[in-house]
Protein backbone atom coordinates (compact mmCIF):
# COMPACT_ATOMS: atom_id res chain seq x y z
CA UNK A 1 0.00 0.00 0.00
CA UNK A 2 2.91 2.38 0.70
CA UNK A 3 3.91 2.01 -2.95
CA UNK A 4 0.35 2.84 -4.05
CA UNK A 5 0.44 5.96 -1.87
CA UNK A 6 3.63 7.04 -3.62
CA UNK A 7 1.93 6.47 -6.96
CA UNK A 8 -1.15 8.41 -5.81
CA UNK A 9 1.00 11.35 -4.71
CA UNK A 10 2.65 11.47 -8.15
CA UNK A 11 -0.70 10.99 -9.87
CA UNK A 12 -2.29 13.85 -7.96
CA UNK A 13 0.66 16.15 -8.74
CA UNK A 14 0.19 15.31 -12.41
CA UNK A 15 -3.55 15.90 -12.26
CA UNK A 16 -3.07 19.29 -10.61
CA UNK A 17 -0.55 20.25 -13.31
CA UNK A 18 -2.90 19.08 -16.04
CA UNK A 19 -5.75 21.14 -14.60
CA UNK A 20 -3.59 24.27 -14.52
CA UNK A 21 -2.38 23.61 -18.07
CA UNK A 22 -5.97 23.31 -19.32
CA UNK A 23 -6.82 26.59 -17.58
CA UNK A 24 -3.86 28.20 -19.31
CA UNK A 25 -5.04 26.93 -22.69
CA UNK A 26 -8.43 28.53 -22.10
CA UNK A 27 -6.92 31.75 -20.75
CA UNK A 28 -4.65 32.39 -23.76
CA UNK A 29 -7.49 32.99 -26.27
CA UNK A 30 -9.12 35.27 -23.70
CA UNK A 31 -5.95 37.35 -23.55
CA UNK A 32 -5.99 37.67 -27.35
CA UNK A 33 -9.64 38.74 -27.21
CA UNK A 34 -8.75 41.45 -24.73
CA UNK A 35 -5.91 42.71 -26.94
CA UNK A 36 -8.23 42.64 -29.96
CA UNK A 37 -10.92 44.53 -28.07
CA UNK A 38 -8.40 47.18 -27.01
CA UNK A 39 -7.29 47.58 -30.64
CA UNK A 40 -10.86 47.89 -31.91
CA UNK A 41 -11.62 50.52 -29.27
CA UNK A 42 -8.51 52.47 -30.28
CA UNK A 43 -9.52 52.28 -33.96
CA UNK A 44 -13.03 53.40 -33.08
CA UNK A 45 -11.68 56.42 -31.21
CA UNK A 46 -9.40 57.28 -34.14
CA UNK A 47 -12.30 57.09 -36.57
CA UNK A 48 -14.35 59.34 -34.27
CA UNK A 49 -11.58 61.95 -34.36
CA UNK A 50 -11.39 61.73 -38.14
CA UNK A 51 -15.12 62.31 -38.43
CA UNK A 52 -14.79 65.28 -36.09
CA UNK A 53 -12.07 66.75 -38.31
CA UNK A 54 -14.31 66.37 -41.35
CA UNK A 55 -17.16 68.09 -39.52
CA UNK A 56 -14.92 70.95 -38.42
CA UNK A 57 -13.61 71.43 -41.96
CA UNK A 58 -17.12 71.46 -43.42
CA UNK A 59 -18.30 73.95 -40.82
CA UNK A 60 -15.26 76.17 -41.40
CA UNK A 61 -15.75 76.15 -45.17
CA UNK A 62 -19.44 76.95 -44.72
CA UNK A 63 -18.60 79.97 -42.57
CA UNK A 64 -15.87 81.09 -44.98
CA UNK A 65 -18.38 80.94 -47.85
CA UNK A 66 -20.81 82.95 -45.77
CA UNK A 67 -18.07 85.49 -45.04
CA UNK A 68 -17.38 85.82 -48.78
CA UNK A 69 -21.07 86.23 -49.56
CA UNK A 70 -21.47 88.90 -46.87
CA UNK A 71 -18.32 90.64 -48.14
CA UNK A 72 -19.86 90.81 -51.61
CA UNK A 73 -23.00 92.33 -50.13
CA UNK A 74 -20.90 94.92 -48.28
CA UNK A 75 -19.16 95.85 -51.54
CA UNK A 76 -22.48 96.09 -53.35
CA UNK A 77 -23.99 98.31 -50.67
CA UNK A 78 -20.88 100.50 -50.52
CA UNK A 79 -21.32 101.11 -54.25
CA UNK A 80 -24.89 102.15 -53.65
CA UNK A 81 -23.83 104.69 -51.02
CA UNK A 82 -22.63 107.07 -53.71
CA UNK A 83 -25.92 106.71 -55.52
CA UNK A 84 -28.06 107.50 -52.47
CA UNK A 85 -30.56 110.23 -53.25
CA UNK A 86 -31.23 111.22 -49.67
CA UNK A 87 -29.61 111.23 -46.26
CA UNK A 88 -32.15 108.68 -45.05
CA UNK A 89 -31.21 106.25 -47.82
CA UNK A 90 -27.50 106.86 -47.16
CA UNK A 91 -27.85 106.29 -43.42
CA UNK A 92 -29.92 103.14 -44.00
CA UNK A 93 -27.26 101.69 -46.32
CA UNK A 94 -24.50 102.63 -43.90
CA UNK A 95 -26.34 100.87 -41.07
CA UNK A 96 -26.81 97.74 -43.20
CA UNK A 97 -23.09 97.78 -44.03
CA UNK A 98 -22.15 98.00 -40.35
CA UNK A 99 -24.54 95.15 -39.54
CA UNK A 100 -23.00 93.01 -42.27
CA UNK A 101 -19.48 93.87 -41.06
CA UNK A 102 -20.52 92.83 -37.56
CA UNK A 103 -21.73 89.46 -38.86
CA UNK A 104 -18.49 89.03 -40.81
CA UNK A 105 -16.43 89.81 -37.70
CA UNK A 106 -18.41 87.30 -35.67
CA UNK A 107 -18.01 84.64 -38.34
CA UNK A 108 -14.26 85.32 -38.55
CA UNK A 109 -14.00 84.80 -34.78
CA UNK A 110 -15.91 81.55 -35.13
CA UNK A 111 -13.55 80.44 -37.94
CA UNK A 112 -10.56 81.12 -35.68
CA UNK A 113 -12.15 79.02 -32.94
CA UNK A 114 -12.76 76.23 -35.45
CA UNK A 115 -9.12 76.40 -36.58
CA UNK A 116 -7.95 76.18 -32.96
CA UNK A 117 -10.26 73.24 -32.32
CA UNK A 118 -9.01 71.60 -35.53
CA UNK A 119 -5.43 71.82 -34.29
CA UNK A 120 -6.43 70.25 -30.99
CA UNK A 121 -8.23 67.37 -32.71
CA UNK A 122 -5.31 66.85 -35.12
CA UNK A 123 -2.98 66.51 -32.13
CA UNK A 124 -5.39 63.98 -30.62
CA UNK A 125 -5.55 62.18 -33.99
CA UNK A 126 -1.75 61.88 -34.14
CA UNK A 127 -1.71 60.44 -30.63
CA UNK A 128 -4.57 58.06 -31.50
CA UNK A 129 -2.73 56.88 -34.64
CA UNK A 130 0.32 56.06 -32.53
CA UNK A 131 -1.88 54.26 -30.00
CA UNK A 132 -3.44 52.15 -32.77
CA UNK A 133 -0.01 51.24 -34.14
CA UNK A 134 1.21 50.24 -30.68
CA UNK A 135 -1.87 48.12 -30.06
CA UNK A 136 -1.51 46.45 -33.47
CA UNK A 137 2.07 45.53 -32.59
CA UNK A 138 1.00 44.37 -29.14
CA UNK A 139 -1.69 42.14 -30.68
CA UNK A 140 0.75 40.61 -33.15
CA UNK A 141 3.24 39.85 -30.37
CA UNK A 142 0.49 38.47 -28.13
CA UNK A 143 -0.78 36.22 -30.93
CA UNK A 144 2.71 34.91 -31.69
CA UNK A 145 3.44 34.36 -28.01
CA UNK A 146 0.08 32.64 -27.45
CA UNK A 147 0.56 30.34 -30.44
CA UNK A 148 4.03 29.36 -29.21
CA UNK A 149 2.74 28.85 -25.67
CA UNK A 150 -0.16 26.73 -26.93
CA UNK A 151 2.19 24.54 -28.96
CA UNK A 152 4.53 24.05 -26.01
CA UNK A 153 1.66 23.44 -23.61
CA UNK A 154 -0.04 20.95 -25.90
CA UNK A 155 3.21 19.06 -26.40
CA UNK A 156 3.79 18.87 -22.65
CA UNK A 157 0.15 17.94 -22.08
CA UNK A 158 0.49 14.94 -24.36
CA UNK A 159 3.62 13.83 -22.51
CA UNK A 160 2.01 14.27 -19.09
CA UNK A 161 -1.19 12.50 -20.14
CA UNK A 162 0.90 9.56 -21.30
CA UNK A 163 2.77 9.59 -17.99
CA UNK A 164 -0.56 9.74 -16.14
CA UNK A 165 -1.85 6.74 -18.03
CA UNK A 166 1.22 4.75 -17.11
CA UNK A 167 0.88 5.72 -13.44
CA UNK A 168 -2.78 4.79 -13.27
CA UNK A 169 -2.00 1.26 -14.48
CA UNK A 170 0.17 0.79 -11.37
CA UNK A 171 -2.91 1.16 -9.12
CA UNK A 172 -5.48 -1.51 -8.47
CA UNK A 173 -8.90 -0.78 -9.87
CA UNK A 174 -10.61 -0.09 -6.52
CA UNK A 175 -7.91 2.37 -5.40
CA UNK A 176 -8.08 4.24 -8.69
CA UNK A 177 -11.88 4.43 -8.58
CA UNK A 178 -11.81 5.83 -5.04
CA UNK A 179 -9.16 8.36 -6.06
CA UNK A 180 -11.14 9.54 -9.09
CA UNK A 181 -14.43 9.77 -7.18
CA UNK A 182 -12.92 11.86 -4.38
CA UNK A 183 -11.00 14.03 -6.85
CA UNK A 184 -14.16 14.82 -8.77
CA UNK A 185 -16.00 15.76 -5.57
CA UNK A 186 -13.19 17.48 -3.65
CA UNK A 187 -10.82 18.89 -6.25
CA UNK A 188 -7.91 16.95 -4.84
CA UNK A 189 -8.15 13.48 -3.38
CA UNK A 190 -4.98 12.99 -1.37
CA UNK A 191 -3.97 14.87 1.78
CA UNK A 192 -1.51 14.36 4.59
CA UNK A 193 -2.51 13.46 8.11
CA UNK A 194 -0.44 15.39 10.63
CA UNK A 195 -0.79 15.55 14.41
CA UNK A 196 -4.06 13.65 14.31
CA UNK A 197 -5.52 16.17 11.86
CA UNK A 198 -6.68 15.85 8.27
CA UNK A 199 -4.89 18.54 6.27
CA UNK A 200 -7.78 18.70 3.82
CA UNK A 201 -10.72 19.58 6.07
CA UNK A 202 -8.59 20.31 9.18
CA UNK A 203 -10.78 18.11 11.34
CA UNK A 204 -9.24 16.02 14.13
CA UNK A 205 -9.29 12.36 13.21
CA UNK A 206 -9.58 9.50 15.76
CA UNK A 207 -6.22 8.27 17.13
CA UNK A 208 -6.78 4.75 15.83
CA UNK A 209 -7.43 6.09 12.31
CA UNK A 210 -4.26 8.17 12.50
CA UNK A 211 -2.24 5.13 13.55
CA UNK A 212 -3.63 3.12 10.65
CA UNK A 213 -2.64 5.95 8.28
CA UNK A 214 0.90 5.93 9.71
CA UNK A 215 1.20 2.19 9.14
CA UNK A 216 0.32 2.67 5.48
CA UNK A 217 -0.94 -0.88 5.15
CA UNK A 218 -4.44 0.05 3.93
CA UNK A 219 -6.19 2.82 2.05
CA UNK A 220 -7.64 5.10 4.74
CA UNK A 221 -10.09 7.90 4.07
CA UNK A 222 -10.88 10.85 6.28
CA UNK A 223 -14.15 10.12 8.12
CA UNK A 224 -15.21 13.75 7.56
CA UNK A 225 -14.23 14.75 4.01
CA UNK A 226 -13.52 11.29 2.50
CA UNK A 227 -10.12 12.35 1.17
CA UNK A 228 -7.44 9.67 1.10
CA UNK A 229 -5.07 10.16 4.01
CA UNK A 230 -1.35 9.47 4.04
CA UNK A 231 1.48 10.05 6.46
CA UNK A 232 4.77 11.33 5.14
CA UNK A 233 7.83 11.69 7.32
CA UNK A 234 10.45 14.31 6.41
CA UNK A 235 13.15 11.70 5.76
CA UNK A 236 10.76 9.49 3.80
CA UNK A 237 11.44 9.29 0.07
Amino acid sequence: MREEIRVLVKLQALDLWLEEAEKLKKALPQQIQEETKALEEAKGYLEKLRQELKRLEMERRSKEREINELGEKVGEKKGRLFQAKSNEEYNALAKEIETLKGKISQLEDEVILLLDRTEEVKAQEDKAKKDVQEKEEALKKAQAKAEEKLRDTEKTLQERRKERGELSTRLNRRTYQIYEKVRQNRGYALVQAQKYTCQGCHMEIPPQVFLEVKKGEALIQCPFCNRILYYWEENQE
